[in-house]
């Protein structure tokens, strides 16, 4: 069996979840499934990112212990994924024994292979990204400096370890060149132009003037830098350098297992630059491939607090439901651009492509059999085929000839552009093929049959094709149509079929509500 490793970014925990990391979430926990569904063997990890001066910092602040605050965070990270139906593997937190003790190992091994040497670190660092800063990066503002997002720098000088990442430039330049190991092109581009281009300089990896990390075994004053700590969670949550290393030797070390990356583009340059070189270091195999998304924005621009325009996944799930807002969410994700997230766009997708389409074609032909045939789906005779049910059936072959295409090069948003044509293929079916006209004359009776055996298998069809993002519908439709929505079924004969009563899915809402 194929395999499949896919991972979402730990992310920070020191405020509560957002649309921001549901953005990324729900798209890898659809390739997840999808690729279920196409055989392989999946496993889905996310987690969080515990550590650092700013979850210190946010803890006091807080008036709280700073575990009892990650505890609080991560709970409410695992209510949100329950509640979207993340199908994830594992969750793993920084603060995991397992891990911290990958963290450490991995360090004494570097520091042994000479790949890590002690220095001084000088330089601009910014609390809130976690990352260092040149003088020609930082943005000056009365006399301030700032990060590319626009908070305020502080000037570091004090002890460190440095990972050789320079000596790495041109050998990354190498895995770039590699077709598809980073998703899009683009971001191949941008990292040349911003990073490689200008050379790279040794990467600084522990801490001495924060405690709240892992600690180096060789000198209990430094604290492992964020970015080794961060990246060697997808490792650390198979089992890395564990007693139980199994999921690691089946998902990472064993080749024929694909490794995805998921994140959002703002993190692009760690995963892409620092994360290889660091596996070649540890003589590991490197990622199939890392995609970097764009960003999820409103009219406002990037989410965030300073703007006032973080949106709270529930405000949508509570009114629209679940899978009402992991479909928009997958919907609006494309790998070239941003996503935009406004309360206008997402109730007209609702109303046109679920409840117009999904919701009222299900009912639709369900009230057809019910009136028509007894809740049966009559017999297809493929002597009786009009012109127009050809051009329904060669339209459904087309589309379910790209699928597997689709989803094997992560082209979601464009798989889900091919079903709602198909939708628009079967409206118009309906409008032309008029089964209501073909009821009152028996001698259009093989005519009837045939439409509506057409309508009910591409309406399952595609029914499948959407049970990966439509979780909980889909549930629904299994019940009332007595039938299972999985890849066996596509296009099967249900010629004397029987279906029970099917209730509105979707209901139409007004765009001022």
């Amino acid at each position: 069996m194929k395999k499949l490793f896919i991972t979402t970014p730990i992310y920070y925990a020191s405020g509560k979840p957002h649309t921001g990391h549901a953005y990324t979430t729900i798209l890898a926990d659809v390739i997840a499934r999808y690729k279920k569904a196409l055989g392989y063997d999946v496993f889905f990890l996310t987690g969080m990112d515990e550590h650092g001066q700013k979850i210190s910092d946010t803890a006091k602040k807080k008036g709280l212990q700073v575990q009892e605050m990650l505890d609080s965070v991560t709970k409410d990270f695992k209510q949100l994924w329950k509640d979207l139906d993340i199908n994830y593997s594992n969750f793993i937190r920084t603060t995991d024994k397992v891990h911290c003790d990958a963290v450490q190992k991995t360090f004494s091994e570097l520091l042994s292979k000479q790949y890590i040497y002690e220095g001084t670190w000088k330089g601009l660092y910014c609390v809130n990204c976690e990352e260092n800063y040149t003088r020609d990066q930082a943005v000056e503002k009365e006399g301030k400096l700032y990060c590319k997002v626009g908070h305020e720098l502080t000037e570091k000088n004090e002890p460190s370890y440095f990972l050789k990442v320079s000596k790495y430039a041109d050998w990354i330049q190498k895995q770039f060149k590699e077709k598809d190991f980073i998703m899009p092109q683009a971001r191949v581009n941008e990292l040349l132009g911003s990073f490689i281009d200008k050379g790279l300089e040794d990467l600084s990896v522990t801490r001495t003037s924060i405690n709240w990390g892992i600690q180096t075994k060789e000198d209990s004053k430094h604290v492992i830098y964020v970015w080794i700590d961060a990246l060697l969670s997808y490792l650390s949550g198979l089992g890395y350098l564990s007693s139980d290393d199994k999921n690691f030797k089946k998902y990472f070390v064993d080749k024929d297992s694909e490794v995805v990356h998921l994140m959002s583009k703002e993190i692009t340059r760690f995963h892409c630059i620092y994360w290889p070189i660091l596996l070649n270091m540890l003589e590991l195999r490197l990622p199939t491939h890392i995609i970097s998304h764009g960003w999820v924005v409103t009219k406002e621009g990037k989410m965030s607090k300073s703007l006032g325009n973080i949106i709270n996944p529930y405000d949508y799930i509570n009114t629209f439901g679940s899978d009402a807002f992991r479909y928009f969410i997958v919907r609006q994700v494309n790998l070239e651009k941003d996503g935009i997230f406004s309360h206008d766009l997402f109730v007209e997708t609702f109303n046109t492509q679920l409840a117009n389409n999904y919701g009222n074609m299900a009912t639709r032909i369900a009230g057809m059999l019910k009136k028509y045939f007894n809740n049966t789906v009559p017999t297809f005779n493929k002597n009786a085929l009009t012109e127009l049910d050809k051009k329904v059936i060669a339209a459904e072959k087309k589309l379910l000839s790209s699928v597997k295409d689709r989803i094997q090069h992560f082209k979601i948003n464009p798989l889900l552009d091919d079903i709602q044509d198909q939708y628009n293929v079967l409206n118009k079916y309906i409008d032309d093929a008029k089964p209501w006209v073909l009821a009152k004359d028996p001698d259009k009776k093989d005519q009837l049959s045939n439409c509506l055996n057409i309508l009910f298998t591409s309406a399952i069809n595609l029914m499948i094709l959407l049970s990966p993002i439509l979780v909980k519908t889909s549930k629904i439709i299994e019940k009332a149509f007595n039938l299972q929505l999985n890849p066996e079924n596509i296009s099967k004969d249900w010629s004397g079929h029987k279906i029970d009563v099917l209730s509105p899915l979707f209901a139409r809402v007004e765009k001022s509500k």
